[in-house]
């Protein structure tokens, strides 16, 4: 029993030592584990983050007009305006591609307008009828194109009436008749003949 004795108190120190690595290689499997429920706890603490990481990639996009199922379409990151488009259908036999740049890649609340031929014609038409009533100004000024200064020589038309006008066309575009500028605040019936 000396023996014993003499041989762990001039080994005490490797003793000491030995004993600590058993104990760290007994415990190792019991903190594996508690780290691994510590990165399910962060896990499960997170759901929403994750969802809105799984969500940044998805867009929400509008399309409107001359398409077979008009909607709202989700679309990813890299997606264009044709792959929406083919989401939705396609478009009818009277849609107007000639100002959509079919190859844009699209962005989140997108909002996609198919126009018919029809409105194009409109619109061309009406474009015309503005540059002939421009030529034929003799004497006459458009309420369309005037400036300030240009309306301002129309009689009754004072400086804030004028810049009625100017503020109308900019909010609502240009005039279709002439009995429009009685929308124009400020002008009236007696202002108008």
């Amino acid at each position: 029993m000396q023996k014993f004795k003499d041989f762990i108190y001039y080994n005490r120190k490797e003793i000491i030592m030995v004993g600590i690595f058993t104990l760290l290689f007994a415990l190792y499997p019991f903190f594996i584990n508690k780290e691994k429920d510590n990165d399910q706890i962060l896990v499960k603490e997170n759901p929403i983050r994750e969802l809105e990481q799984e969500n940044n990639d998805l867009y929400i996009v509008d399309i409107k007009g001359e398409i077979i199922n008009p909607g709202t379409y989700e679309g990813k990151e890299n997606e264009r305006v044709i792959d929406i488009i083919k989401k939705a259908g396609g478009v009818t036999d009277k849609a107007d591609l000639s100002n959509i740049n079919l190859s844009e890649k699209i962005y989140d609340e997108m909002l996609i307008r198919i126009n018919s031929i029809d409105e194009k014609n409109n619109n061309e038409l009406e474009n015309k009828v503005t540059i002939q009533d421009e030529i034929i100004k003799d004497d006459k000024i458009s309420i369309n194109s005037a400036t300030e200064s240009e309306l301002l020589q129309i009689n009754g038309i004072g400086k804030t009436k004028a810049n009625n006008i100017i503020k109308y066309r900019n909010k609502y575009g240009k005039f279709k008749k002439i009995e429009d500028i009685k929308n124009v605040s400020g002008i009236g019936d007696s202002t108008f003949e």
